[in-house]
């Protein structure tokens, strides 16, 4: 699931291989089928363009109507996927340990090892680099042309990552460790704490509110000085993933269950 800042549309897939694509009132504005095994989906900000990894390390790139224009197979299962705010470039990165950029006419810009593959991957909106951080162990960031810019070790199990717009909040859901707040270069800067371990972590671009889900099946909304607005238990019906308008008003949760929450603010 994905959220288009600009064009402030919401990008599904689902596990019968649709994409759904939903404005915010949840009416349907387009539905594309023959996308099966999806494992990750990216939407632009713009609604113009996306990407979905599916089973099988096999990259489809697909237009504002959800219509296929073209695909890849890596070699390996896909672990990281990204796209630029604009739907310029995607950002993909496999069990190889390879991270390619690829421009939207199928074009390869750069390509770059990682001592670990990078299993979350984010493209800043105000500069052209690529946040990217493995499971365990690094943290990176990447010009659109392959160029490091820098890397931390990190000594954290990663359940996920958010980025701010700006690129100057790095969150980490760290399971026990919490979710750890980084600077714009991986450096530690502090960590919020919730009750329970935090598996996922999503973010307002604006760096206004974030939210978490914890292993124990509960969601939680915080502002970023890290100060619990909400809390809610969804252990009857656990969240598979969500994302955060870019003011931090409206949070959208996939449950397990197949429903789709919007919570607004």
């Amino acid at each position: 699931m994905d959220y288009a800042e600009e064009a402030r549309n919401l990008l599904v897939g689902t596990a019968t291989g649709h994409l759904v694509l939903l404005n915010q009132s949840g009416e349907q504005l387009k539905r594309e089928r023959g996308y099966d095994d999806i494992r990750s989906v990216v939407w632009s900000d713009t609604g113009n363009f996306g990407a979905v990894a599916l089973a099988g390390g096999r990259l489809v790139c697909f237009d504002d109507q959800l219509k296929k224009r073209w695909e890849v197979d890596l070699t390996g299962e896909i672990r990281g996927l990204a796209i630029t705010p604009f739907g310029s470039h995607i950002a993909v990165s496999s069990d190889s340990s390879q991270t390619h950029i690829v421009a939207i006419d199928k074009k390869e810009v750069a390509k770059f090892d990682t001592p670990r593959p990078l299993d979350f991957l984010h493209f800043l909106h105000e500069k052209p680099m690529l946040i990217g951080a493995a499971e365990f162990g690094h943290l990176s960031c990447h010009q659109l042309d392959g160029h490091e810019e820098w890397n931390e070790r990190i000594m954290n199990n990663v359940g996920n990552m958010a980025v701010s717009g700006c690129g100057k909040r790095i969150l980490l859901a760290a399971f026990n460790h919490g979710i750890q707040v980084l600077t714009g270069r991986g450096q530690q800067k502090g960590s919020f704490m919730v009750d329970g371990i935090p598996n996922a972590v999503a973010a307002s671009s604006t760096r206004k509110r974030l939210a978490a889900t914890t292993l124990e099946d509960r969601i939680y909304w915080l502002n970023f000085e890290g100060e619990l607005l909400w809390a809610c238990d969804l252990s009857r019906d656990p969240a598979k993933c969500m994302c955060v308008d870019p003011m931090g008003e409206r949070l959208f949760v996939a449950t397990q269950s197949g429903r789709l929450l919007q919570l607004f603010w």
